[in-house]
């Protein structure tokens, strides 16, 4: 049997929540032997930046219900600061799932939900303030609604203080928004006089307790010296705060554990079930702003992640956790917009893989048609996508011939229901251990682009936070630094009418296959011309000769392989070339389909057309370049066109 797949469908998994979450479904995925599929935005819901986000929100449209056995939602960071659109987005996207669906801490249509106990730490957090520092009178900043985590994490306060005898009244509980504004809109009133300060504030979010603690602190009102302020979460902000914020970590790991059990009662339900191990010893962070000593293992956490470390590069070990300072000084950016070509610009994208360890596999899917800058897709992928890197990370085989697939017929596209070609595999026949993907968005402003995947065995699944963000965004940059110097290269080299190569851009392609042609190759030409294009012109006018035209370059382009090029030579003339092991009997196939092609589309043609053609086939001569057999295969041409006005001026004798 092929292992079980959980899609785990979140977003800005660099945040705490979402990172919690993580770990606890890739443990208990592990313990089980499931792979793991997380889908996600690598932004906030509350991104400033509404086009780069909604290009970020572009991934959930690539999610294929047929490919997992569950889903597990996380809507409460997908809802920050009342931004509802993505999670009324994926209501609608997720109202006919066929597969069991569990989400966490939030109403999501009718699926169950599971929620993280957090009256627990509510109540800890409380008895810490009454007991550690003595507060009697308090102020509570809430929630927005009476949702089922703003209860649980009311009623483990007022059970605290009601153990301790300690009355609460409800006119000192505040509604909140789980978010900066509501912190600082109570500080306001703090300052104003309209209220008189507590002992201590209970915020039901580190966001709040932040707004609240800075405005406070602008307005010389100290923390913890006038008043004790504590937070819930423990976010990066507010352990690098001024001062630290005590916080608490919630146990949003184990709810991601229990969600995958949820579903394992579904999808196994033969199967037993494990419990997720705790531990609860680390759960209360000391920073100062209750009056304790801070814990700088807590608030030192987040320090080698920021900017301005200096490393000592030498040390090779540093080099399996890539952090931003060694991203920004890799000139990763540099490097790749300063890429001549797409071709070059995927190949260098290849080689700064060694910026995403850990990592296993790491794939570049792009849109098929991600070059041509005409076409705009906002919403959603092209049924085919193209493969553009598969990057192992143990492959003995290096460089972009093994693992970059553009250009020179070497494109890999799959069905876009596939999502990854690795599905298609026995994946519990190719890696012995599950194993997760991280999918995410590639789009430049809110145009796709195509999605990035990094896969690693669960035993050590690695994390997409800022690095990988920040990673994608001078992905994204390149790609369309790529895209607007391929259109201008397109347009110089290209022939506006019929979308075939000018002499430019004929020239350029098969120079580059001469000099790279092997010894014993071949250089054929083959030169058209369109007959009558004057008359037909001044008969019937200039849109009827532009029809005619594009007639004739549709039949060039019929009898034109991979690996040859084709071009409007002139007004009303055409080229093929190529170079390889070609044989006469080939050269009078392709003229055979020539006529052909105008024979058939003279059926439908109320005014007919016709062309004559010519060819000439010779050795290679790196020194002779590719004019010689033009010039032959031109005269050939013109034997053709001679020949028939002769059978022409003859019949007309007659």
């Amino acid at each position: 049997m092929k292992r079980k797949r959980i899609c785990l469908v979140t977003i800005s998994p660099e945040t705490e929540y979402s990172r919690r979450v993580i770990a606890g479904v890739c443990a208990q995925c592990k313990k089980y032997g499931y792979d793991v599929v997380v889908i996600s935005a690598l932004v906030s819901i509350c991104n400033y930046y509404k086009n780069y986000l909604n290009g970020e929100l572009n991934i959930y449209n690539l999610i294929n219900f047929d490919l997992f056995d569950g889903f597990i939602i996380t809507p409460v960071p997908m809802t920050e600061d009342n931004n509802n659109f993505l999670y009324e987005k994926l209501l609608e996207q997720f109202k006919n799932c066929p597969k069991p669906v569990v989400t966490l801490d939030k109403v999501f249509a009718e699926y169950p939900v599971i929620y993280t106990d957090d009256k627990t730490p509510f109540k800890r957090i409380t008895e810490h303030l009454i007991k550690k520092h003595n507060c009697r009178t308090f102020d509570i900043l809430s929630g927005p609604d009476a949702s089922e985590l703003t209860s649980m994490r009311i009623n483990g306060i007022i059970e605290a203080l009601s153990d301790n005898s300690i009355p609460i009244d409800n006119d000192h509980i505040f509604k909140g928004d789980y978010w900066y504004f509501s912190g600082e809109r109570l500080a306001n009133r703090y300052i104003s006089g309209e209220l008189e300060l507590p002992d201590a504030v209970i915020c039901l979010s580190d966001h709040m307790a932040l707004g609240l603690i800075n405005r406070l602190k602008k307005n010389n009102i100290n923390v913890p010296e006038d008043l004790i302020v504590t937070g819930f979460g423990a976010v990066r902000e507010a352990a690098i705060n001024t001062p630290p914020l005590t916080s608490y970590v919630p146990s949003q790991a184990k709810t991601g554990a229990e969600a995958v059990n949820y579903l394992r009662t579904i999808i196994d339900p033969a199967a037993s079930i494990m419990d997720y191990e705790e531990n609860l010893n680390d759960t209360l962070k000391l920073g100062r702003s209750c009056g304790c000593e801070e814990d700088f293992s807590y608030t030192r956490a987040y320090l080698k992640e920021q900017f301005g470390t200096k490393y000592n590069y030498d040390d090779s070990s540093i080099w399996d956790n890539i952090n931003m300072t060694m991203l920004q000084e890799s000139y990763m950016a540099e490097t790749l917009t300063g890429a001549e070509t797409p071709e070059v610009c995927l190949g260098k994208i290849y080689e700064s893989k060694y910026l995403l360890k850990p990592y296993k596999r790491f794939y570049i899917c792009l849109n098929e048609n991600w070059l041509n800058t005409d076409v705009t897709i906002t919403q959603g992928y092209t049924d085919s996508i193209l493969l553009a890197i598969s990057a192992e990370a143990n492959s003995k085989l290096h460089g972009k011939y093994n693992h970059v697939f553009i250009g020179e017929g070497r494109e890999r596209l799959f069905n876009k229901a596939e999502m990854l070609p690795a599905f298609t595999e026995d994946l519990k026949e190719a890696f012995k251990e599950p194993q997760i993907f991280y999918f995410a968005p590639l789009h430049f402003g809110d145009v796709s682009l195509g999605y990035a995947v990094l896969q690693n065995d669960l035993s050590n699944p690695g994390f997409i936070g800022e690095v990988f963000r920040n990673y994608l965004r001078n992905i994204n940059n390149a790609l369309e630094m790529s895209r607007t110097k391929y259109r201008s290269i397109y347009l110089s080299e290209h022939d506006s009418m019929t979308g075939l190569k000018n002499r430019r851009g004929l020239e350029f392609f098969i120079q580059q296959k001469i000099q790279n042609a092997a010894s014993d190759a071949k250089i054929f030409a083959i030169v058209i011309d369109m007959d009558g294009l004057k008359k037909r012109n001044d008969t019937y006018g200039h849109a009827e000769g532009d029809k005619g035209i594009m007639v004739v370059a549709k039949a060039v382009q019929s009898i034109t392989e991979a690996g040859e090029a084709c071009a409007r030579d002139g007004g009303d003339e055409f080229v093929i070339l190529g170079v390889g092991g070609y044989t006469d009997s080939q050269m009078r196939e392709k003229l055979s389909r020539f006529h052909g092609y105008l024979e058939t589309a003279n059926e439908t043609m109320s005014i007919p057309v016709e062309a004559s053609i010519g060819y000439s086939l010779q050795p290679v001569d790196k020194k002779e370049g590719f004019q010689l057999v033009l010039d032959k295969a031109d005269a050939k041409m013109y034997e053709d066109k001679n020949s028939k006005k002769s059978a022409a001026s003859e019949k007309v004798k007659k």
